[in-house]
This record gives C-alpha cells, sequence and structure tokens, in this order.
C-alpha cells in the first residue's frame, strides 16, 4: 500500500540519525536503524531489525523484510525516533 508511509517522516527521521547517530560502515546508526543514501541522494535507506526500507525521489518506496512482526518493530522505532530526538538534543 503506497498510503501506508508518510514520506515527510521518513526523511526526518533520516535527518536525525545523520545528525543525532553515530558513523557506521553504512552511513549512521541511531537506536539500530541504519541511514544511508545513495551516491547522489535520490534514494534515502533506513535498515535495521532485518527490515530494508528504501524511499525514491519521486515518493515511491519499498519494505523488504521477512514477517510483519520485524516491519511493526522496526516501525516502531522509527516512530520512536521521530517523536524522541529533536534539536535540543544536538549537543549531546
Amino acid at each position: 500500500m503506497q498510503n501506508e508511509l508518510n514520506n515527510k517522516i521518513v526523511l526526518e527521521v533520516f535527518d536525525k540519525i545523520q545528525r543525532f547517530g553515530e558513523p557506521h560502515e553504512d552511513g549512521h546508526m541511531l537506536d539500530g536503524i541504519v541511514a544511508s543514501s545513495d551516491f547522489d541522494g535520490y534514494s534515502v535507506v533506513l535498515s535495521g531489525s532485518g527490515v530494508t526500507l528504501q524511499l525514491n525521489f519521486h515518493q515511491s518506496y519499498h519494505f523488504d523484510y521477512a514477517s510483519d512482526t520485524l516491519k511493526d518493530q522496526f516501525m516502531a522505532k522509527v516512530d520512536y525516533i521521530h517523536r524522541h530526538y529533536n534539536e535540543r538534543q544536538q549537543g549531546n
């Protein structure tokens, strides 16, 4: 379902992971979620907990996961990052 994902939130979470996360071989990691992008920035990838979410330039996306439980856990982490990381934490 293309409408199950809020692309704006995914991009905000990607940005928060880049700013608040630790360097990782594939990008930056925060709370078990790795954020990376392709070389030209036209697609961003969030991955972790056995799930990969690729968001493309024209707002299309693709999930790769083995079970709905893993996807739900992944989305809970994405939601946590979205809700709990903000500008005040930047200095931490």
